[in-house]
């Protein structure tokens, strides 16, 4: 194992060497100068660490750690002196009259917990990263925690509370614009996004998750394969403690059409030592049992009763004091029995759904002399994704709900294989300090599907037939793709206010076969202004996509037959037309983005932290089906290109007023715009028809107002056990397209609008002592306002309903009871 662990380190050189040689080596420090090293309780390095040296008589020395976390400073005079280091994220450490004559130092951070069983630990104040050069915004454990968003049992809920991330209607993510596959979703580093749809499938319990960074821009090249962003899970470990943590162990009722159950979602988490000072490990449960409800629906046919779980099991070793070893379990349990019940769908048109999924996955850290470090990491995912009908009624489309028996009976199993490595190397000095990091990426992904379609049936509104559509029959298929990256960085210290980080990216895939070389660079510069610190970043860079297998896989969907009907519903106005998806590997390229952008940040009075970005993104190349019959045709082959470009630029601006005891209020605006010139997604299975148009992406919102925060009641004898939280969020309405009851468009695409959508939630928290535990109850109104915010509307210009819109969020009363702290 360690000759192939000095064989991968010795390829990682190789391969970089003409960055590597431009540098000397490492010389010893001098007598003066005092290496101090930040690691987590379980001796992780933490990186970006806040460094103070306080000397006597002498100003404070700021400094920052570096990617294996360690920073070197010199002393002033030979006379004691006090550090203080501090993270978001972390609870501060303080050391005073550290013996000079120290050379190396160690402080230990340790992360901020949901339970706490010390009372006297102070968590770090946020503050401007002099040396972060892209967006990335960090949500950490209080924010987790105090965030009263709708649906908190799910931690993906949280992230449209981030600027610049929305939630579409159909509840998936959508970061700078972009398509949910086209933002990198990772847990503990390794990519959970599905094999092949790539959306955030992957479930793991909101009270696991130590913290969440969302990047939109000047994203590093250690993230591949990604033109939207990235959003990096990271969970807990246990320490030398045992913690236990329960959240929401009391079912949950609601008042609609009378009281009735909601649901019961408690989730649990247990962690602690196998062996101290060594090994360590870590479980987070969740369980979900949900009474969806639509009141639109018949009365005995009305609800989906949805059973859900996952667990996440970790264990970390430090085998050597330079060798620590980690493996986790990530598994998702996933029972639905009318999935997609909605006020236009039925129980009996949705399908039984059963999806599980597990992660297992496996990383190594080794730390070398002179400050060297290698982090290889393996994991493997695997999706089981299955719909089946209920019955085998005819499946019919009306102007105003479909009925039938739902037409797909599909099961897919999609798997990814990663393997990651990334050399951390010691910093040079050479015209600046210069931190260097190198990386490989491989994967395997492997898709297969087994399908049977039924015809569909599109009816007019006297429910005579129109269209029908016929799928000749599928063989059951597998696709395989094998992905390779490589990638150097560079962290630039020019000068103590001037960083410049670029790099350079190598991918390629068995699909697509073309090596693909991806620039990127940005800068910091950060000059000192006394207690109001300014920071100003820019960037450019070419981010590649990965190869979306879904698209792919349209092509194996086999034909399609459309018959359209005169008035009487049963004489055929012509013959059948046929369609079919046809992909050419050989003649497509992977689609592009050239993202720049420019922010600047500000530490302003009475501690608010105030920052605007710009953001300008072109994607092109991207993948879309073109009619080969021409524009006007409603029928023939569609052909998988690149035809289709994507626009995306927004500005932001926002602002964080920061109080003693962790207390927040954020707030941002954000101007955007999200266009295509392929409004229209063409499918094998029924999808609006019609000439190709430019239009908003479904998720397109130009404006948008968000807020949030969490602060002390103001009554004094209240202060100590009630708190205040609320979320606030105003933006535009979603777009959608109109068609008629053949599901052809009618009008421009994405013409019309849902309603503004506003939600103002506030809450209560009361903390209280019961049987030697602190617990925290806490009692929010979702939609205070009471506005309607539909999640469904009618675009069947045929129908009397059309425009009208349904399933309001409605007012709700929700509560939450977790454990806080324990003696």
């Amino acid at each position: 194992m360690r000759h192939a662990v000095w064989e991968t380190c010795t390829v990682i050189l190789l391969i970089f060497q003409p960055w590597a040689v431009c540098v000397s080596a490492k010389s010893p420090p001098a007598d003066s100068t005092i290496l101090l090293t930040v690691v987590d309780e379980n001796d992780l390095a933490v990186e970006g660490a806040l460094v103070f040296v306080t000397e006597p008589n002498q100003p404070p020395l700021t400094l920052r750690t570096d990617y294996i976390g360690q920073c070197a400073f010199t002393l002033r005079a030979d006379t004691p002196y006090a550090l203080h280091v501090e993270k978001p994220g972390f609870y501060q450490a303080n050391e005073s009259a550290v013996d000079p004559l120290r050379k190396t130092v160690k402080i230990v951070l340790a992360h901020e917990q949901i339970v706490r069983q010390q009372v006297n630990v102070t968590a770090s104040a946020p503050e401007i990263d002099t040396e972060q050069v892209s967006d990335q915004m960090t949500m950490n454990t209080p924010e987790i925690v105090n965030i009263p968003y709708q649906t908190s049992r799910d931690i993906r809920y949280l992230l449209p509370f981030y600027p610049g991330v929305v939630q579409d209607t159909s509840e998936q993510i959508h970061a700078a614009g972009s398509e949910t596959w086209e933002t990198l979703d990772t847990l503990d580093g390794f990519d959970i996004r599905s094999p092949e749809e790539g959306a955030l499938d992957m479930r793991v319990s909101a009270d696991a998750v130590r913290s969440i960074d969302v990047e939109t821009t000047r994203y590093p090249v250690e993230f591949g394969r990604a033109t939207g962003g990235v959003v990096a899970f990271y969970t807990g470990m246990g320490d030398n403690k045992f913690r236990f943590n329960a959240t929401n162990f009391i079912p949950s009722f609601r008042d609609a059409n009378g009281i009735r159950f909601d649901k019961f979602v408690p989730r649990f988490t247990f962690s602690g030592p196998l062996k101290r000072n060594r090994t360590w490990f870590y479980d987070g449960l969740e369980t979900e049992y949900d009474n969806i409800y639509i009141p639109e629906l018949p009365a005995n046919a009305d609800t989906d009763t949805l059973i859900r779980g996952s667990n996440l099991l970790k264990i970390q070793s430090n085998l050597t004091e330079r060798d620590i070893l980690t493996a986790g379990l990530l598994f998702n349990d996933y029972h639905s029995p009318y999935e997609g019940i909605s006020s236009l769908t039925p129980q009996q048109s949705t399908t039984n759904r059963d999806m599980i999924a597990w992660l297992p996955y496996v990383r190594n850290q080794w730390s070398f002399g002179g400050g060297a470090l290698l982090d290889l990491g393996v994991g493997v995912m695997r999706f089981r994704d299955g719909h089946e009908p209920h019955g085998d009624a005819p499946y019919e489309i009306t102007p105003e709900v479909a009925q039938g028996s739902y037409f797909e009976n599909l099961t897919g199993r999609s798997q990814r294989v990663e393997g990651n490595a990334t050399l951390y190397l010691p910093a040079r000095k050479w015209a600046g300090m210069h931190d260097l990091k190198a990386g490989l990426d491989l994967d395997h992904v492997g898709y297969s599907q087994d399908q049977a379609r039924a015809p569909v049936s599109y009816l007019r509104e006297d429910r005579t037939l129109e269209r029908q559509s016929v799928f000749a029959p599928a063989a059951p298929f597998t696709m395989h793709n094998d992905e390779t990256g490589a990638y150097i960085e560079d962290r630039w210290q020019i000068k103590k206010d001037l960083l410049v980080e670029p790099g350079l990216r190598f991918d390629w895939d068995a699909i697509i076969r073309r090596p693909l070389i991806a620039p990127r660079i940005a800068a910091v510069y950060a000059p000192e202004a006394g207690d109001s610190p300014t920071k100003v970043s820019a960037g450019v860079g070419l981010y590649y996509e990965h190869t979306q297998l879904d698209y792919l896989a349209a092509a194996f969907a086999g034909i399609r037959y459309d018959t359209y009907y005169g008035p009487d519903g049963a004489t055929p106005l012509g013959p059948a037309a046929e369609t079919s998806f046809i992909a050419n590997d050989e003649s497509l390229h992977e689609p592009r983005a050239v993202n720049w952008s420019v922010g600047i940040e500000r530490k302003l009075p009475w501690s608010i932290f105030g920052g605007t970005n710009f953001l300008q993104k072109r994607t092109g190349n991207v993948f879309m089906f073109a009619n080969q019959s021409g524009p006007a045709a409603l029928s023939g082959d569609y052909l998988l290109t690149n035809a289709r470009q994507d626009h995306y630029h927004s500005f932001e601006v926002d602002a964080r007023r920061l109080f003693a005891n962790e207390y927040t209020i954020y707030v941002a605006y954000t101007h955007s715009s999200a266009r295509t010139n392929a409004a229209l997604d063409y499918l094998p299975t029924p999808s609006p028809l019609g000439a190709q148009q430019n239009g908003p992406l479904p998720w397109d919102t130009p404006n948008r107002i968000l807020s949030w925060g969490w602060l002390p009641v103001p009554l004094a004898k209240l202060r100590n056990r009630w708190d205040m939280v609320y979320l606030f969020d105003r933006h535009t309405g979603f777009p959608y397209t109109s068609v008629n009851a053949a599901q052809q468009v009618v009008g421009a695409a994405g013409s019309r609008r849902f309603p503004d959508y506003l939600n103002f939630s506030p809450g209560l928290e009361w903390k209280f002592h019961f049987h030697g535990a602190y617990y925290g109850l806490r009692g929010v109104i979702e939609n205070g306002t009471g506005s309607m915010n539909p999640a469904v509307v009618n675009n069947v210009v045929d129908s009397p309903e059309y425009g009208m819109f349904s399933e309001p969020q409605g007012r709700a009363l929700t509560a939450r009871i977790r454990l806080i702290g324990s003696k």
